[in-house]
């Protein structure tokens, strides 16, 4: 946490600063119990200050040079009382006005540090979660890594830097006080001191429990996010099956889970202040008593005792409040342990340094093989791909081909072999620097909420309007876009639900090829789309693909019978590669796959 505070040192040591100044203008705004009690009522009280005068400690030497201070400010003699009394109200009202003055910029001092922090700690976790690899979130629910974003940080930021600051500044304030108690008498502080030490002990009971029932709540705060995000993902679905019913159960249950678990930690943490306050009390009446004789007895003054038993009602706010910000720690250490795993996890997929990525000759996979958990997805795969030159795909599903592809991308490295570009190691490479060489049309290309430029031109700026016009026209996309009512400005909605599928497609092609890239890749990118709108895709993929090494992986092979090389998979291996002349006259897996297709005997 220090990493992410560092930056906000200066907001850090002004908050510091005036909630300092805040609890020792609380504490004198109590004290001056003693001189309206003693302007009032020592006239007339029966006992008076007839204590015998004793040798002072330090802190009773302070605290007799403030109150004759405030006696030299409020007291003139020769005045009436109400004279004394309206200088003292003044006296009063300045010292509160101040301490207000100084709340209010403490507050907006810690508001503007707590939030900075948090952005600075969100921020990081964004980040992070951009540079991870493809198998993190392979892993991770979509569901799970929003609810650390949004509500394990907002927990964070509630339960440990809030909570932390209510602490520090309410501790100092206790601190002040125990002094001011000391400063008073010593015998009634230390009865003070027993109910402290028991209130710690509820404090260190109680805390093992929270910690558990804060990990139950976390994670079904996650749960509930993550049935909420697939459940809206995927709406379409749940309407067409009529499953809004086992939509809002699901939903429903992980909602009722958090619940129970917040209720089962809010029993443990209600119980905490609940003892402390009675133990406080109980002290507070223990020390009413024994007071009492002491005033009797003429060891204590009555101003003193009742700026005493003000004292203690006043300490046992900021000692609550201390111990709820305690007992808060527990769920902010589990979210922070949440979101720090994810902050620490190391990119499976390393960066290399070198920047200076060339593709002249051919790419090469020598050796590889590859899988996800257990079972080999990619088994001794040897592939050259020639600069200049189409390759495409093929094979049933599940036989290896869309890995391929992952590979060739770096979103996954081989566990064996190695994969090569003019004969050096990929992992070489810086990889933004690597993946530049390719744009990329997968089957189901997602559009952001943005324009129909911004979604071309995602994540590259090196461009003018007449690449963008260019881009457009050979992926077929810019009649259509010319349409619209705002042309390339026109918003496509999220996912781009706006426009169809044929349309989207054509627009993530427009995005491939506005970068220029040298080798295209094609992921079955027109397998979901209706005839008519296949057909204009495909013309927009042939357009592309002069003079472009491509690597395209085809479900229907009518789209791929012009390239240089089909390579067929089946089961993780290659099986055969050739033209598709060559390997129909082989009458092996590519003449079954052809016929199936074409039902051919």
């Amino acid at each position: 946490m220090i990493n992410y505070i560092a930056p906000f040192k200066l907001l850090f040591a002004g908050a510091l600063v005036f909630n300092l100044l805040f609890s020792i203008l609380s504490v004198i705004s109590i004290s001056l119990i003693k001189p309206i009690f003693e302007i009032i009522f020592e006239k007339t009280a029966i006992i008076t200050d007839n204590i015998p005068s004793v040798e002072l400690n330090f802190l009773e030497q302070i605290k007799e040079s403030f109150f004759e201070l405030i006696n030299l400010i409020i007291v003139i003699e020769g005045e009436t009382l109400q004279s004394t009394l309206l200088r003292f109200g003044v006296l009063i009202f300045s010292l509160f006005l101040l301490k207000n003055v100084v709340k209010y910029v403490g507050v907006v001092m810690n508001t503007k540090f707590e939030e900075s922090v948090i952005k600075n700690i969100r921020d990081s976790v964004f980040i992070k979660l951009n540079s991870l690899s493809i198998d993190f979130f392979n892993k991770n629910k979509v569901g799970n890594l929003m609810s650390i974003i949004t509500n394990d940080i907002s927990i964070l930021n509630n339960s440990t830097i809030n909570a932390f600051n209510t602490v520090f500044r309410e501790s100092f304030q206790v601190i002040i006080y125990i002094l001011l108690l000391l400063s008073i008498s010593i015998k009634l502080t230390l009865v003070t001191f027993i109910a402290g030490g028991f209130i710690l002990l509820i404090v260190r009971i109680a805390t093992k429990y929270l910690r558990k029932y804060a990990k139950r709540i976390q994670q079904a705060m996650a749960d509930f996010t993550t049935t909420m995000s697939e459940i809206i993902s995927g709406i379409r679905i749940v309407k067409a099956f009529n499953g809004e019913e086992i939509a809002i159960s699901r939903f429903v249950k992980d909602t009722s889970n958090y619940i129970r678990s917040i209720v089962k930690y809010q029993k443990i943490g209600a119980l905490v202040p609940v003892f402390s306050e009675l133990a406080a009390i109980g002290a507070l009446c223990v020390v009413l008593l024994k007071g009492g004789t002491m005033v009797l007895d003429l060891e204590l003054t009555a101003s003193d005792l009742m700026l005493f038993l003000f004292s203690v009602f006043a300490v046992m706010a900021p000692i609550i409040s201390v111990i709820n910000a305690i007992t808060q720690f527990q769920r902010g250490y589990v979210a922070a342990e949440r979101i720090f795993n994810v902050l620490d996890e190391v990119p499976s997929v390393a960066n290399g340094i070198n920047k200076n990525v060339k593709f002249q000759q051919s790419i090469e996979f020598k050796n590889v093989s590859f899988k996800y958990t257990d079972n080999i997805v990619l088994d001794n795969i040897n592939l050259k791909i020639e600069k200049g030159k189409q390759v495409a795909f093929v094979g049933s599903s599940g036989s290896g081909k869309s890995t391929m592809l992952d590979l060739l991308i770096r979103f996954y490295d081989p566990i064996e072999g190695e994969i090569l570009i003019d004969g050096k190691n990929i992992k070489s490479y810086d990889t933004k620097e690597y993946r530049n060489l390719f744009g990329i049309v997968s089957q189901e290309n997602i559009l952001f909420n943005d324009t129909v430029r911004n979604n071309i031109a995602f994540g590259y700026s090196n461009f003018n309007n007449d690449d963008l016009k260019l881009a457009a026209e050979t992926s077929n996309c810019y009649n259509f876009v010319s349409k619209m009512s705002d042309g390339f400005n026109t918003f496509v909605g999220d996912r781009g639900v706006n426009i169809s599928g044929g349309e989207r497609q054509r627009i993530a092609i427009a995005r491939a090829l506005l970068r220029k890239p040298q080798c295209l890749i094609f992921d079955e990118a027109t397998s979901a789309l209706d005839a008519e709108s296949e057909k204009l895709v495909q013309n927009a993929i042939n357009n592309s693909l002069e003079n472009k090494t491509a690597v395209i992986v085809a479900h229907r092979l009518s789209t791929i019978i012009n390239c240089d090389k089909i390579v067929v998979f089946d089961k993780g291996k290659i099986v055969e590669q050739g033209t598709h002349k060559e390997l129909l006259e082989n009458r092996s897996y590519y003449t079954n796959l052809y016929n199936l297709q074409y039902n051919r005997e």
